[in-house]
């Protein structure tokens, strides 16, 4: 629906009440949207982290089947939270946005 409203008020201008019907739903539901995907990062990055598991103390060992163990990979907080920063950004966009219509309606 918001993907929908963006479209439809590239095309129409927020002088019209369609177009400004629009803009508010693209507006205040890409907000929503992105606060929503907050949440959503922010428990997946909590479940990945819970679940994996701790590193090895002896890396590199050799398994009774002849060939190396593989390696687990370090869990990476920086790599995992991308996705929050991006959220975070997108709600700061809206915000200037609110911010810069002054509080009027168009």
């Amino acid at each position: 629906m918001v993907f929908a409203s963006s479209i439809g008020s590239a095309f129409l201008p927020p002088t019209t009440a369609l177009g400004a019907g629009l803009y508010s739903v693209a507006l205040y539901g890409g907000l929503i949207l992105f606060g929503a995907f907050i949440l959503y990062d922010t428990q997946k990055i909590i479940a990945k982290a819970e679940g994996h598991p701790a590193p090895q103390q002896h890396q590199g060992l050799m398994s009774p089947f002849g060939g190396q163990q593989q390696q687990i990979r370090k869990y990476d907080p920086v790599n995992a939270s991308i996705g929050i920063y991006m959220d975070t950004v997108n709600i700061f966009i809206r915000i200037a946005q609110m911010l810069a219509m002054g509080g009027r309606k168009k």
